[in-house]
């Protein structure tokens, strides 16, 4: 089968901002052709180009992985902001762009001038997306937090940890991870409403409402019956068995989640028919659950000297839903990831090669290319202002020296 276009092709992103939400949010539509162009500053460089760094590090701000595999497909460009000269450059690149993503507090963007309304100003088909913490409105719409505040405000740490200890966050940046896909399909319904309709849009995204309807269950169960669902470490209201146990080797384990009676007697059967298992505490899965902490001990002392992989074949192949606790080696070996392509490797100029990750989404006949690493700071600039804006090398030139392009 041929590959078709790349659907997004022809499509002109600018972004402005830094960290994850909003380079994960345009990377969708990188992958998928678009021509994205990353505003930078050489002054206030994107945090994350300073993420685990070392101290022998020769290639400094051009030199973090973490930078580097969350930005493939993009262009960079340096432009000092907080010159007038460089504002009015920026806009002149708004009038190139199809779409303005940008994840600043408020306050950012209306300060340089650039606010939704200037920017409508200046091509009023334009597609504009804020995606932070709090969004555009409402009284905290100013705080300028990252997603480990926004995995307590939104309310996941309340239903993450056991329920006799405090409350933890799920690990990483949840409200970071969450937002760029709504981010993503908004645009594409944009762009759409555009073709039809020849009209821009304004879309705000608050990454916390994207954590709180994530978690809608719990909304709808406090709001329609009282309830207060908090944490439980890994056992479900309704199923028992339901954890991770150890397994043979240095921090190894599986999880086993048994729904129904007949799952429990395939899992008796694996374990071969222990005496413990058919006692009548253990019977029924009401009782089980009754019981939860002492079915744990029995199972965990079961698989601690089985192999996980091995293991998990065995529950698998018997009916019973289990899999191994992977940790980030296993990950990179697997092979449902492997036969998937999950993992491209991109040869970096400073970091070698790296392996890069798809996103789970597959489109039939045009899937995700990963063509280039993330980009050295203001590598593209040449480019950008050459070719996209027009400029000729004097004027660049200039641009350089005065630190308007910096």
């Amino acid at each position: 089968m041929t590959d078709s276009a790349p659907v997004f092709s022809g499509v002109k992103v600018l972004e402005l901002g830094a960290g994850a939400a909003g380079p994960i949010a345009t990377r969708y539509l990188a992958d998928h052709g678009a021509t994205v162009v990353k505003l930078e500053s050489r002054k206030r460089p994107d945090f994350l180009r300073t993420v685990h760094l070392t101290k022998d590090n020769p290639h400094g701000l051009d030199g973090s992985p973490m930078y580097v595999l969350c930005n493939p497909n993009k262009l960079s460009a340096t432009i000092n902001l907080s010159k007038p000269e460089g504002v009015e450059l920026v806009k002149r690149l708004v009038g190139w762009a199809d779409v303005v993503a940008e994840n600043f507090s408020p306050k950012a963007m209306a300060n340089w001038g650039l606010g939704y309304e200037n920017l409508r100003a200046i091509k009023p088909e334009l597609i504009v997306v804020s995606n932070c913490l709090f969004g555009q409105t409402g009284p905290q719409r100013m705080y300028p937090g990252f997603g480990g505040q926004g995995s307590a405000i939104s309310g996941f740490n309340h239903v993450t940890g056991w329920p006799d200890r405090e409350a933890i966050g799920p690990h990483g940046t949840i409200t970071d991870s969450l937002a760029p896909r709504y981010v993503a399909l908004l645009i594409a319904a944009a762009l759409l409403d555009r073709r039809r309709t020849g009209r821009g849009r304004y879309i705000d995204v608050s990454q916390i409402e994207c954590g709180v309807y994530s978690l809608s269950e719990m909304i709808v169960r406090r709001s329609a019956r009282g309830e207060n669902v908090t944490r439980r470490g890994n056992h479900a209201e309704s199923a028992a068995p339901h954890s991770i146990y150890p397994c043979a080797g240095s921090d190894r384990w599986i999880a086993i989640a048994v729904g129904s009676d007949a799952e429990w007697e395939a899992l008796v059967g694996v374990m071969g028919n222990p005496a413990w298992a058919k006692e009548p505490r253990f019977a029924q899965a009401q009782s089980r659950l009754a019981h939860q902490e002492e079915l744990d001990d029995e199972i965990g002392d079961w698989t601690r000297g089985i192999d996980p992989y091995t293991l998990m074949q065995q529950l698998q192949e018997a009916g019973v839903e289990a899999g191994v606790v992977q940790n980030f080696q296993d990950l990179l070996d697997d092979p449902q990831l492997a036969h998937r392509k999950h993992y491209e490797t991109l040869e970096h100029a400073n970091l070698g090669p790296c392996p890069f990750e798809q996103y789970s989404i597959r489109l039939a006949e045009s899937p995700p290319q990963l063509r280039t690493p993330g980009p050295n700071l203001g590598e593209h600039n040449e480019q950008i202002f050459g070719e996209f804006l027009g400029m000729d090398s004097e004027e660049i030139s200039r641009l350089m020296k005065e630190e308007i392009i910096a």
